[in-house]
């Protein structure tokens, strides 16, 4: 059975790249005009070893060791990054006491330990900009390598859904036969530090890939001339510290860069076949696209207009009309009309908004909201796209035609409004809103799209390959709690799809959703996966009760 699952996976992946390559087969003049996108809705999973289905996961972080000496405690002292003295007093007396206490060499975990045993009340004081401060300048280098990685992440990778990464790798050299990827780590707090990790997602596949030194602080700089006062604009643009002394190597990549000019930055960008953008803060790496007015950077367009586009993450959502960039309001504030405050994005994917860890983090009304906001602000319907953790949603353009593909693990959600207002009576805020009935779309890895006149229907190349219907018993008929949680919603609209139900009723606090089969639902069974059934058009409704 094993050996079965993993011909028909090869064969896929063979079939997708190959409608790849046929896309891209055109004259010269009509590739410049193609594109592309491999939206990642998470990280890839890296694994140690083993079968790409049983190795242990391995966590692609960053090995920070920090250290107390008296000179650490003197810079922290000297540089303190607020004018909240109290607090400045308070952490070097803390300090002083782990010093004496022979604290030296320690993870950030231990130091945290220890740091809370000596005056918890005071870690607690501190504002974020102060305690990235002080972790900053208390780190230290391992040995004479400044890039402290996790080399168990680089040396042996094994991505568990080796399919995503092949599908870069093929969407690569159908452009180019030696191609080559520029590697964004702006939406990290500090991107030096995840500059060689970010490089190594490529390790497998032969691609050059290169670490774009695309930071905030180089935007400032590069654009005014101030390329001598980088130390000075990390500090005051990105808050970190003491990055020259961590990483030497990136930052003089970044000086360098700097010296170098837009004109030069730009031209990199433009010989480059491909983009890869990394997961982080949505804001952040807004930040080294546009400027202060909002408007695009001199080689914002040369990175739209990129053969390969890949995003991860955040990086995936960028590629959007708008982005959301207050991304921990909670599910219940969204229901109640919470504002969702939006920034352009760079419209590579120009189908409407996308959101990324979609079902594993709830997300379904985070993005019917948003596309609320857009379409009464811009009076033109607006459509949302929720890729799932480990898959990414693929979109290839060329003159010849458009098309979609899910690829990887789970699938991705495709939620439009309709016409019809509903009305919604919040009892906290004592008014009647009105909420949207939305059309709920499910693709399941494997699934291929056609796209045409802003319609996305599943291809017939997926539809003319779907499984047989298997009996399962009913859903039973119940109200299904806290339904916006632990990825509750995808399992019952998987389970409607697999047993051919017409209609459930969820609950999420006060609020009532109601999902409803009609004329034009579907569903598809499209692969033996656990979120394998294709839900087509499936009626969503939200009314509080």
């Amino acid at each position: 059975m094993s050996n079965q699952i993993l011909l028909n996976k090869h064969m896929l992946l063979t079939s997708l790249i190959t409608l790849i390559s046929a896309v891209f087969s055109l004259n010269l003049a009509a590739q410049q005009q193609s594109q592309t996108l491999i939206l990642l809705g998470s990280e890839p999973k890296m694994c140690a070893g083993g079968s790409s289905n049983s190795c242990e996961q391995v966590k692609n972080t960053i090995r920070n060791i920090y250290s107390l000496t008296v000179n650490k405690i003197e810079q922290v002292a000297q540089h303190w990054p607020t004018s909240n003295l109290n607090n400045k007093k308070a952490t070097l007396e803390v300090l002083s006491q782990l010093y004496k206490n022979g604290t030296e060499h320690v993870s950030k975990q231990n130091l945290l330990w220890q740091w809370r045993d000596v005056n918890n009340e005071q870690l607690q004081r501190l504002s974020v900009h102060e305690y990235n401060y002080v972790f900053d300048m208390l780190e230290v280098s391992e040995g004479k390598n400044d890039n402290k990685i996790n080399s168990k992440a680089i040396k042996t990778p094994r991505y568990k859904n080796n399919d995503i990464l092949q599908f870069i790798t093929g969407s690569l050299k159908v452009n180019s036969a030696k191609p080559t990827m520029l590697v964004i780590t702006a939406a990290r707090r500090d991107p030096y530090a995840y500059a060689e990790l970010a490089t190594s997602f490529l390790a497998e596949s032969e691609i050059s890939a290169k670490w774009l030194a695309l930071t905030p602080a180089l935007a400032k700089a590069i654009t005014t001339g101030r390329c001598a006062q980088l130390p000075l604009l990390r500090n005051s643009t990105m808050q970190v510290y003491n990055r020259e002394s961590m990483y030497p190597s990136q930052t003089q990549t970044e000086y360098s860069l700097c010296k170098s000019g837009v004109v030069a930055l730009t031209t990199l960008i433009k010989n480059s076949t491909g983009v890869m953008y990394h997961s982080g803060d949505a804001a952040l790496l807004h930040s080294v696209l546009f400027n202060d007015e909002n408007d695009p950077y001199p080689w914002t367009n040369s990175l739209i207009t990129s053969p390969v586009i890949v995003g991860i993450g955040e990086g995936s959502a960028i590629q959007g009309n708008s982005l959301i960039t207050n991304e921990n309001a909670t599910i219940t504030n969204v229901l109640k009309g919470e504002t969702l405050t939006t920034k352009k994005g760079l419209a590579t994917f120009n189908y409407g908004v996308l959101s990324t860890h979609f079902s594993e983090q709830n997300n379904t009304f985070k993005l019917a909201m948003m596309i609320d906001t857009l379409s009464n602000s811009k009076a033109t319907s607006q459509y949302g796209f929720g890729v799932d953790e480990n898959t990414a949603l693929v979109a290839i353009k060329s003159p010849e035609g458009n098309l979609m593909t899910v690829v990887g693990e789970n699938g991705v959600v495709y939620l439009t409004p309709e016409t019809t207002k509903i009305a919604v009576h919040i009892p906290e805020q004592n008014t009647n809103s009105k909420l949207q009935e939305y059309r709920y779309s499910y693709w399941p890895a494997g699934s291929v799209i056609d796209v045409s006149n802003n319609s996305f229907t599943l291809s017939e190349r997926t539809l003319g390959k779907t499984l047989p219907s298997i009996k399962i018993p009913p859903l039973p008929v119940q109200r299904f709690g806290s339904i916006l949680t632990d990825a509750k919603l995808r399992s019952l609209t998987q389970a409607m799809c697999l047993a051919q139900e017409q209609s459930a009723v969820a609950q999420q606090d006060e609020f009532l959703i109601s999902l409803n089969a009609n004329a034009d639902t579907r569903y598809d069974r499209i692969s033996t996966k656990q979120f394998g059934c294709a839900v087509s058009n499936l009626s969503l409704v939200v009314e509080s009760f």
